[in-house]
């Protein structure tokens, strides 16, 4: 992987902007808990090289709980500075944090799931460039956060 952020550059930057902001560290995972959702910036090492990561950004729905491993909704923003990153970072989590926004993508994914069920993509038979799937952090939601939207995001 040929990342354009050193690590270490990045755990830097993000240990000083993210505390600033009311952030806890904790190892390469920075959390703050926003009342309704839990945000995170994590930094995920690479089996490919020590240098290598991923920055995952994640909003858990604090009513679920936090089992799943990134978030509810999780992604991965690629490494170009770390201003950039840490502005993606904020687009993410106002994105992902508002339950009208949520609650929208959630259904117009569910309507492109009944055309384009998981069978059909496994075979390699969705055109996603003439039917695009509304969002594809709707991939990660895992059933328990989907069953809490639809029943009380508006």
């Amino acid at each position: 992987m040929n990342n354009q952020i050193s690590k270490n550059d990045m755990i830097e930057y993000a240990k000083k902007h993210l505390k600033e902001r009311g952030f806890k560290k904790k190892a390469l995972r920075w959390t703050k808990d926003m009342g309704e959702f839990t945000v995170c910036f994590f930094l995920q090492g690479s089996s490919y090289g020590k240098e290598d990561y991923y920055i995952r950004p994640g909003v858990w729905i604090n009513a679920v709980g936090t089992d799943s491993y990134y978030g509810h909704f999780s992604t991965e923003i690629q490494q170009t500075t770390t201003e950039a990153v840490m502005t993606e970072f904020d687009e993410f989590v106002r994105i992902w944090t508002d339950k009208g926004h949520i609650k929208r993508i959630v259904d117009e994914f569910l309507v492109w799931d009944k055309r384009n069920p998981l069978e059909k993509r496994r075979a390699g038979e969705v055109d996603y460039e003439k039917d695009p799937v509304p969002s594809r952090v709707c991939f990660s939601i895992p059933q328990n956060a989907m069953k809490f939207i639809l029943e009380h995001f508006d």
